[in-house]
């Protein structure tokens, strides 16, 4: 058996698909977050307030996530591996605030 501290010398592609997937899903929460720009002349400031919140939330998940992959992709799979728990639940918060955000903005609109 290997030891698990020891660093792989292939990452393989797991963690690569991952981190990709963590990608994709930022660029489509930016995405998402633009769709309010539509409201923008509407609703004023309450619309560029909730782009900037998803803008920085995507810009986090991007860079968090890739920073984490990077760092523990040298050591998949080793046994311990701490789950991403905290990305998926700001993940899950932001995504449930901006669907929150967006029925609240099309109906008052």
């Amino acid at each position: 058996m290997s030891d698990p501290t020891t660093p792989r010398t292939d990452d393989g592609l797991q963690p690569e698909r991952t981190s990709l997937a963590w990608q994709r899903t930022a660029i489509s929460f930016v995405g998402a977050s633009l769709l309010f720009l539509r409201w923008a002349t509407h609703q004023g400031p309450t619309v560029a307030i909730v782009v900037a919140i998803a803008a920085v939330t995507a810009t986090w998940m991007f860079f968090h996530t890739r920073t984490r992959l990077r760092r523990i992709g040298r050591f998949f799979p080793a046994p311990g591996l701490e789950p991403a728990t905290t990305e998926v639940l700001v993940v899950c918060a932001a995504t449930a605030a901006l669907a929150v955000a967006a029925l609240w903005i099309t109906l008052t609109a």
